[in-house]
């Protein structure tokens, strides 16, 4: 180590460094810190502070050739500013380096999160990987700005998807960058936090009574009488289809009519009201119930396990009721909250024998007849007495 005015002068005329010695140090003894290491190959400058906790760092400020002796200098000087007004620039340096790039966050901390807490873990992990990551993977989360969000919801339309599914998408986005900000990894605000959502179109496909009637019959006379069971519980008790295809025997209570979910949609235990007519059907199928498998619907093919799908039943009764073919199992829900909103049931009941927590969830599927909106519509004409005498109405 040495101790000198650092000058582009002794820079030039520094001596070979002697045999068996990597490195040797010239401290400036004008600018406290600011020194000069000097290798086989190369100078490379630094500084050396002292911060608030009283921790000894040494920063790199560039090497010789990338830059001046007089900007190393000015660099030095402006770290010691910093460092004198209680920043730490080697901390600030480690953070920053420390920001991992959105594949790294999404892979080693962002989706082990979502599988400990989301039954939907699976859906996000492939939304990631097969497209959100490809597109933004690369950058450092703190780089990601809002047009990078842009261009990424532009590639999604430009693919086709439907703007659900782009808008899952922007959503998986925003809810990965409230987590980085969450665990502190960056700062200031989510740049997909107003990413742009697609209005979205909701199907309004239901089952009008005949073609319910029809399905039902359908799915009597149909060869997989498992399959048949599940959809015909579908049918009548609004069940989503994982609630019904993974209920066990332990979970049915036909005594009380309960159906138990152990863990619902939302996380939480919910109980599915089992009307008369889903009784008999839970019946019929306890008769045919397998010893060696505590499912309600068990598998044809693996001893023990749930039935693996509802296609091929769903495609034949489908095809045997005359129904259109685009019709989704899901739609037989949707069917089911109609037809008890067409009854005058109450949109907090349906809610709840649904198991939904916000009652616009409700509102979506409550479709109500042309008969029953018709029939809401000529209360006012009652109430005002409005409404023709029955002699009248014999007449005409």
């Amino acid at each position: 180590m040495t101790t000198a005015t650092i000058t582009r002068t002794l820079l030039q005329k520094l001596p070979p460094l002697p045999h068996g010695v990597a490195k040797h140090r010239i401290f400036d003894d004008r600018l406290n810190g600011f020194f000069a290491e000097q290798r086989a190959t190369c100078v490379t400058f630094y500084i050396r502070y002292v911060d608030t906790r009283r921790r000894r760092h040494e920063l790199r400020i560039g090497k010789l050739g990338d830059i001046t002796l007089d900007q190393a200098r000015k660099r030095a000087e402006q770290l010691r500013a910093e460092v004198s007004l209680g920043r730490d620039p080697a901390a600030d340096l480690a953070k920053l380096r420390a920001v991992p790039t959105v594949a790294e966050f999404v892979r080693n901390r962002y989706i082990p999160y979502v599988q400990e807490r989301l039954r939907s873990a699976s859906n996000v992990e492939v939304y990631f990987r097969l497209r959100i990551t490809p597109a933004m993977g690369n950058k450092p989360l703190d780089e990601v700005n809002p047009q990078d969000v842009a261009e990424l919801r532009r590639k999604l339309i430009a693919e086709g998807l439907a703007n659900g599914t782009v808008n899952r998408h922007l959503a998986y986005v925003r809810a990965m960058f409230n987590a980085a900000l969450r665990w502190q990894l960056i700062e200031g605000r989510n740049p997909a936090a107003s990413p742009g959502m697609l209005r979205e179109q909701h199907r309004d496909k239901y089952l009008s009574p005949a073609e319910t009637r029809a399905l039902v019959k359908a799915l009597d006379a149909d060869k997989d009488q498992t399959a048949a069971s599940a959809l015909a519980l579908l049918i009548v008790t609004g069940a989503r289809r994982s609630e019904a295809m993974l209920a066990k025997w332990e979970y049915v209570d036909l005594d009380r009519g309960m159906l138990t979910v152990p863990l619902a949609k939302n996380g939480k235990t919910r109980h599915i009201p089992l009307s008369p007519v889903a009784v008999a059907i839970l019946q019929r199928q306890f008769a045919r119930r397998q010893a060696d498998n505590p499912h309600v619907f068990p598998s044809h093919v693996v001893q023990g396990q749930a039935l693996e799908g509802l296609r091929g039943a769903w495609a034949r009764a489908k095809k045997a009721a005359g129904l259109a073919p685009d019709l989704r199992v899901h739609d037989l829900r949707h069917s089911f909250a109609s037809a008890l909103a067409n009854a005058g049931t109450p949109l907090n009941e349906i809610g709840t024998v649904l198991g939904h927590t916000q009652l616009s969830t409700t509102t979506r599927y409550a479709h109500h007849s042309s008969q029953r909106l018709i029939a809401t519509a000529t209360t006012a004409s009652r109430a005002w007495n409005l409404l023709p005498e029955p002699e009248e109405q014999s007449a005409a």
